[in-house]
């Protein structure tokens, strides 16, 4: 019986797993505009949709991006902020080297997502 309930546990669990993403990021590629709380490192940020998310190491979904790098090296404080992030996407099959280079940034995906942010722009979000 033990077993039976614990199949079905595991069974419920890998359901909801497969289920649809609620990331609003994994079907924009082409937007030119993103809002969400912003992680920043190894010269990359990542965007969240959830504030929660941003708090959890290693959290997904996530989208990857970059800015140019003074524009980088300015946004360092708002990390763990809500951000409104503007530029264009790129699709990750564009990356040489498990990396894209943005304006003195290196983007290197750590979201692990097929498309990532070249942003010309970070600022908070209001």
């Amino acid at each position: 019986m033990l077993k039976i309930l614990t199949m079905t546990a595991l069974l419920a669990l890998g359901a909801c797993a497969s289920g649809p993403s609620s990331n609003t990021y994994v079907h924009a590629a082409g937007d030119t505009s993103f809002t969400g709380w912003v992680r920043f490192s190894e010269g990359e940020f990542q965007l969240y949709a959830d504030q929660d998310q941003v708090l959890q190491p290693f959290s997904r979904p996530c989208l990857s991006g970059a800015a140019p790098r003074d524009i980088m090296r300015m946004s360092g404080d708002l990390s763990n902020a809500k951000v409104r992030i503007s530029g264009r996407t790129a699709p990750w099959s564009q990356a040489s080297s498990d990396r894209i280079e943005h304006a003195g940034s290196v983007i290197r995906n750590e979201c692990g997502g097929s498309f990532v942010v070249l942003a010309d722009d970070i600022r908070p979000a209001s």
